[in-house]
């Protein structure tokens, strides 16, 4: 089985939001799974199902999607793996400097997909 790679926090560039970065500017807040019966395949289907977006690899714990902007093209990578009950994710631009809040807005319609479908928990519901 190939090793997957874990999700990570971003750089220093503020084109990228992780749930793995303690810095405000790159954080997002946790997304604790709805049960621990949540498979990976499950979210990354509900993911695969937003408008711009592509599957670009998927294992077992880990998966790689692209999302490309409808306007300008630009595309963006965002990746997902779960650990512990928790999905982490990261969103960051390919290209650029700034992405003018993006990224964040993708985090955050990403939560919203998952919180409606119930696979991960609101923000603060623990």
């Amino acid at each position: 089985m190939a090793k997957q790679p874990p999700v990570t926090a971003c750089g220093d560039s503020p084109n990228c939001v992780s749930t793995e970065d303690t810095r405000a500017t790159f954080q997002l807040a946790p997304l604790p799974l709805a049960n621990t019966d949540v498979a990976l395949a499950t979210i990354v289907e509900k993911i695969a199902s937003m408008p711009g977006a592509q599957v670009v690899a998927a294992q077992e714990n880990y998966a790689h999607l692209r999302f490309t902007t409808r306007v300008l093209r630009f595309v963006d990578d965002v990746e997902v793996s779960l650990s512990d009950n928790q999905l982490a994710l990261r969103s960051a631009s390919r290209i650029g400097y700034y992405d003018f809040g993006a990224n964040r807005r993708r985090a955050d319609a990403i939560r919203r997909t998952l919180v409606e479908a119930k696979l991960v928990r609101p923000s603060g519901d623990h």
